[in-house]
């Protein structure tokens, strides 16, 4: 069987094993950033109105220990399920 594609592509990112990440709805990175991408699928994230129906509004996010800070990268929850183990991700989101 062939190796999913969205996990390969996260194979070639070794940055991204063992981040911790908390979900929560996307937020711009900065002023003027209106967008991400899921690291493994591609799926955009904005906040509302940016966007089509497909545009996910929701997702786990780096946290402050990233190299690059909180908010920075983004995974898209089914994704986050599907790899969350080969990566090593540690998911941190605070129960409510």
């Amino acid at each position: 069987m062939a190796k999913d594609w969205r996990l390969e592509h996260l194979e070639t990112q070794p940055f991204l094993r063992g981040v911790a990440f908390t979900r929560k709805p996307y937020r711009q990175y900065r002023p003027g950033w209106d967008h991400d991408h899921c690291v493994a699928c591609w799926a955009r994230l904005a906040e509302p109105p940016i966007g089509e129906d497909d545009t996910l509004r929701e997702g786990y996010a780096t946290t402050e220990d990233f190299v690059r800070g909180a908010d920075y990268e983004w995974v898209c929850v089914p994704c986050f399920g599907l790899f969350r183990e080969d990566m090593g991700w540690i998911e941190i989101t605070p129960q409510t």
